[in-house]
C-alpha cells in the first residue's frame, strides 16, 4: 500500500474521530458566551481549579489501563480473548473507582483546605460532585476505546454526537432555566457521560461477561503502570499553570486565563482528533515494511496542517470574539485582557501534537520507558518556567511556560526517535512551512490586527492574507491541490 493511501486513511479516521472529539470537548468552547455571561471570573476560576483536580484524579483512577486496554484488545487472538480483556477492565475499574470516589467525597473538606480554595463551602460541594463524576467518567471511556481499537470511527462519532446534544441542552437547562450555579457544568457532564456509558455497554454487549481474569489484569497493570506516571506528568504540564496562577494571584486571574485558554482549545480538538486516530493507527503499522515512509509523510502533513491552523486561528480569534451578536460578545469584555495568550497556547498545542507524532519510534522498538523520562523532563522544565515567568508576566508567563515545555519535549523526542528508529523526514519542506507561516503570522497579528481601522476591514485583510499564504504554499510546491482533492474524496 502506498504512503499516500495511508495518509488518506489516517485523514479519514482523524476527520471522523475529530467529529466525535470536537463535539464532546467543544461544549466548553461553544458555551463560553453562556459561562462568561452568567458566571464571574472568580467562579470560573474556582470551577477550573476543581475541574483540573479531576484530570489528576483520573490518572489514578485509570491505572494506565487506557493504553493497556488498547494494546491488549488489539493484540487479542480471538473474540473470546478480547471479551476477557474488555470485561476484566470494566469490572476492575468499577471497584477501584467506587473506592476512590468514596474517599474523595468524604474528604472534600480536607482537599479544599489543602488547595486553599475559596469560598470553602462552595468548593467542598464542587469536590463532592466531582467524586461522583469521576466514577462515571472512568467507565464511560472504555466502550469508546473499544470502537477506537476496532477502528470503528463512525460509531465513535455518532455516540459522541448524541452525548454532545445532551450536554449542551443540560447546560442550558441547569444554568438558564433552573438558575443553578457553576456546578451545572458538572451536572451536565455526569448526565451526558452516564447516558453515553449505557449506550456504549449496549453496543458492546457481545464483549461483556461477568468474569474477571486476575492474570490478565495483572499483566495489563504491568504494561500500563509506566503510563500512570506519564499521564500524570502530561496533565501536570497542561494544568499546573492554573495552580501557579492561583498561588501567585487569585481565582479571578485563573478565570480570565482559563476562559481564553478555552478559546485556543479549538486547536486542541483537532490535535486530540489526530492523537486519537494516530495511536491505534501506528500500532497497526508496526509490521508494515513501508512504515518509515508512512510516518515521514504523515509527520510532514501534520506540520503543514498544524501550522496552517495556527495561523488561521491566531489571525481571526481575537477579532471575532469581540464582535457582538444579538448584543452579546462571544467572550464577555471582563475576560478580554487574556486574549494575548491565544497565539502562544495555539503554538503549544501544535508542538504537543508534533511530539505525539514521533512517539511511534519508542513503541516500535519497545522503548516506551523513554517516554516516561522525556515527559518527566517536561515536568521539570514546566515547573522551572512557571516559577520564573508567572511572577513577571502573569498569565502570559503561564502560557509561555506551556509553550516552552512542549517545544523542548518535541526537540528531545525528535532526537531520541531518530537515534533508535531513524526516519528520513523532509526537513527542507518542513523548514519552508515554518518560515512562511512565521512571516504571515507577524504580518497579520502584529501589523494588520493593530491597524486603527474597523474590525471588518481587519478581517477582510486577514482573509486576503490567508489566500496569499495558500498561494505561496502552492507556488513553492508545498501544497498540492490535486492531492487535497483525492484526500478529501477518500
Amino acid at each position: 500500500m502506498k504512503s499516500k493511501s495511508h495518509v488518506s486513511e489516517l485523514f479519514r479516521q482523524t476527520v471522523i474521530y475529530g467529529l466525535g472529539i470536537m463535539l464532546n470537548k467543544s461544549v466548553g468552547f461553544i458555551l463560553i458566551p453562556l459561562y462568561t455571561k452568567y458566571f464571574p471570573p472568580e467562579q470560573i476560576g474556582l470551577f477550573t481549579l476543581v475541574q483540573s483536580l479531576s484530570l489528576f484524579f483520573g490518572v489514578v483512577y485509570m491505572f494506565g489501563m487506557e493504553t493497556s486496554f488498547m494494546k491488549f484488545f488489539i493484540d487479542g487472538k480471538n473474540e473470546k480473548e478480547r471479551a476477557e480483556v474488555y470485561s476484566s477492565t470494566l469490572i476492575f475499574l468499577l471497584v477501584i473507582a467506587a473506592v476512590l470516589s468514596s474517599v474523595i467525597y468524604f474528604n472534600s473538606g480536607s482537599i479544599t483546605e489543602l488547595f486553599r480554595f475559596s469560598p470553602e463551602e462552595e468548593s467542598m460541594f464542587l469536590v463532592q460532585i466531582l467524586s461522583i463524576m469521576m466514577l462515571i467518567d472512568t467507565l464511560y471511556r472504555f466502550p469508546l476505546l473499544l470502537f477506537r481499537a476496532k477502528l470503528e470511527s463512525k460509531t465513535y462519532a455518532l455516540i459522541n454526537l448524541f452525548t454532545f446534544f445532551i450536554n449542551i441542552i443540560s447546560n442550558v437547562v441547569f444554568i438558564v432555566i433552573l438558575k443553578y450555579g457553576v456546578e451545572s457544568i458538572f451536572y451536565s457532564y455526569i448526565l451526558s457521560s452516564g447516558i453515553t456509558l449505557l449506550a456504549g455497554l449496549v453496543l458492546t454487549k457481545k464483549y461483556l461477561t461477568i468474569k474477571i481474569s486476575t492474570a490478565k489484569i495483572k499483566e495489563m497493570l504491568g504494561f500500563g503502570s509506566k503510563f500512570i506516571f506519564i499521564g500524570f506528568f502530561v496533565l501536570f504540564i497542561d494544568v499546573s499553570d492554573r495552580f501557579f496562577l492561583k498561588y501567585y494571584f487569585d481565582e479571578f486571574t485563573v478565570g480570565v486565563y482559563s476562559a481564553n485558554y478555552r478559546l485556543a482549545s479549538v486547536m486542541s480538538f483537532l490535535i486530540a482528533s489526530f492523537k486519537f486516530s494516530w495511536t491505534p493507527y501506528f500500532l497497526n503499522l508496526k509490521t508494515n515494511p513501508e512504515n518509515k515512509k508512512i510516518i515521514s509523510s504523515i509527520f510532514t502533513n501534520f506540520i503543514l496542517a498544524g501550522l496552517s491552523l495556527f495561523l488561521l486561528f491566531s489571525l481571526f480569534t481575537e477579532l471575532l470574539v469581540k464582535i457582538p451578536f444579538f448584543g452579546i460578545e462571544f467572550l464577555n469584555f471582563n475576560y478580554w485582557d487574556g486574549l494575548k495568550i491565544i497565539p502562544v497556547i495555539l503554538l503549544a498545542y501544535f508542538f504537543s501534537g508534533a511530539y505525539s507524532t514521533l512517539n511511534a519510534a519508542p513503541f516500535f522498538t519497545d522503548n516506551t520507558g523513554a517516554i516516561f523520562f522525556i515527559t518527566l523532563s517536561g515536568v521539570i522544565v514546566n515547573v522551572l518556567f512557571n516559577f520564573l515567568l508567572i511572577p513577571l508576566l502573569n498569565i502570559t508567563g503561564a502560557a509561555l511556560a506551556t509553550l516552552f515545555t512542549y517545544l523542548i519535549m518535541f526537540v528531545i523526542v525528535y532526537y531520541y526517535s531518530q537515534k533508535i528508529y531513524r526516519v528520513d523526514h523532509d526537513i527542507s519542506r518542513i523548514l519552508k512551512i515554518g518560515l512562511i507561516t512565521g512571516v504571515f503570522f507577524v504580518t497579520g497579528y502584529y501589523f494588520v490586527n493593530e491597524l486603527n481601522i474597523l474590525t471588518g476591514w481587519k478581517i477582510l485583510l486577514n482573509v486576503i492574507l490567508m489566500g496569499i499564504f495558500i498561494f505561496v504554499l502552492k507556488v513553492m510546491n508545498i501544497l498540492d491541490f490535486n492531492k487535497l482533492k483525492v484526500l478529501w474524496k477518500n
